[in-house]
């Protein structure tokens, strides 16, 4: 008799797991909150980036494509301390769960 409620997932057929999740071979990767708050400030950025950039190419004023030009060079200069503040709490969360030697760079509380 088989049992029809436990069925094995198929790599690469989209078969569910028990978690409604697809199959998988790799590791699962978690988020600690602090990385997922500056990952959705990063989206933020990236949004607010690609709605300057439309903008940009619907203006024909050098004046105005100056202007945003400099709101550009202003969000990639957030983009870059998120990213910085991004491998700071990536750097902290593996020397708290232990797989990284500690660090005097990084401040842990």
């Amino acid at each position: 008799m088989v049992d029809r409620d436990f069925e094995l997932p198929i790599h690469g057929h989209g078969a569910a797991n028990s978690d409604g999740e697809g199959a998988s071979c790799g590791p699962t990767v978690y988020v600690s909150n602090e990385e997922a708050s500056i990952l959705a400030a990063m989206r933020g950025v990236k949004a607010e980036a690609d709605a300057v950039r439309m903008q940009r190419s619907k203006t024909s004023s050098e004046e105005e494509r100056a202007d945003i030009d400099l709101q550009l060079a202003e969000l990639r200069s957030r983009w870059s301390g998120l990213a910085d503040q991004r491998e700071a709490a990536f750097r902290r969360k593996m020397i708290m769960l232990g797989h990284l030697p500690p660090d005097d760079e990084v401040e842990l509380f």
